[in-house]
């Protein structure tokens, strides 16, 4: 809703040096934005504001709201408005943020991809739009619309989507999910508004899983980022010669969790498994699915075989067949020897 407490805080934050931390210590210091913007040397026009703000197709939420993220205000560099597309209501569940690389490889995706899928259940998954690793995150969370589950910071405003072939997920995530940002007028110029991004992803998240990151990345930055405000870093292992995942393994050194599957997740964050309670239309296809347990372990042997390799192989989709494939590896019948490679034991 347009009025004037809105138009003195976005006139304020949009003034001239004004950031997030300067915005703050002013409002300390005068008590409003109406009297911060009368101590300002070059205040934002009030009239462009109200010209701005009304052609934004969009919803507007203050610091001071009651249904703002508490965990942003944790810091001293808290967003003063967050605009937003979509339903709010998710802000006030817990949430898991989903990062990588965007050159990100096959199994990187379906990695990001399936944990998101199970995580959704139970958390919003956030992340950045980004191509790779955030797609595939956004998408798995999307897998069930009734589960209002994605959440995409984005780095610049609604009318300027980067990357641009993702303009598609970020309606979709409007829709069924939550799309925000603190840069409403933001440009692709502006690169430090990527790490305007990064910071209200790891702000708002109680855990930040990491799947492929290089050394030098974006990735390990808001890995870092999470690390400073105390939030939980979750990281996926990778092959030691690939070089996107130099970062990934790098933080799994120097302490970060190491995780294979949601289960590593829940566990981690003290979470009880997730139960699902099937739908009544649905329990004769899981019921279907389930039967299949004992073919794929007729398809297994100490070799080590992919799960696209099982998935083409029985006609599974990938998600019932992850959850198979954690009932036989809780079962002591199979072994992951990687996060995407399964073998029968020797036992069985």
């Amino acid at each position: 809703m347009l009025n004037d407490v809105v138009i003195d805080w976005f006139c304020l934050i949009n003034s001239k040096g004004i950031g997030p931390k300067t915005f703050w210590a002013m409002m300390r210091s005068y008590k409003s934005a109406k009297e911060s913007l009368k101590h300002t040397p070059t205040p934002y026009p009030k009239k462009e504001a109200e010209k701005v703000l009304k052609s934004l197709s969009c919803e507007i939420i203050l610091a001071n709201d009651g249904d703002f993220p508490k965990s942003l205000r944790r810091s001293s560099s808290c967003p003063p408005i967050l605009f937003f597309k979509g339903d709010k209501s998710i802000l006030s569940k817990r949430k898991i943020a989903i990062i990588g690389a965007r050159n990100a490889s096959i199994n990187g995706k379906t990695i990001a991809k399936n944990l998101a899928a199970n995580l959704s259940k139970e958390f919003a998954i956030v992340s950045g739009l980004a191509r790779g690793i955030d797609t595939s995150a956004h998408l798995g969370s999307l897998e069930d619309i009734n589960d209002k589950a994605s959440i995409a910071v984005l780095p610049f405003g609604f009318s300027n989507i980067y990357p641009k072939e993702n303009k598609y997920l970020f309606e979709k995530i409007a829709e069924n999910g939550l799309v925000l940002t603190e840069n409403p007028l933001g440009s692709l110029v502006e690169q430090g508004m990527f790490h305007s991004r990064n910071r209200i992803i790891t702000l708002l998240s109680e855990a930040v899983i990491v799947v492929e990151a290089a050394a030098k990345s974006g990735t390990m930055a808001t890995a870092k980022l999470a690390l400073d405000f105390g939030c939980e870093v979750l990281v996926v292992p990778g092959s030691p010669i690939d070089p996107r995942n130099f970062g990934s393994n790098l933080l799994i050194k120097n302490g970060a969790i190491l995780i294979q599957n949601y289960f590593d997740v829940l566990d981690s964050l003290g979470v009880q498994e997730i139960k699902i309670e099937p739908k009544e239309a649905d329990t004769k296809e899981k019921s279907d699915i389930l039967d299949k347990s004992e073919e794929i372990l007729s398809l297994l042997s100490e070799a080590p075989v992919t799960l696209d390799e099982l998935a083409s192989h029985t006609n599974i989709d990938m998600r019932s067949l992850l959850c198979i494939i954690s009932d036989l590896e809780i079962s002591g019948k199979i072994v992951k020897c990687s996060t995407n490679e399964i073998v029968l034991t020797r036992s069985h």
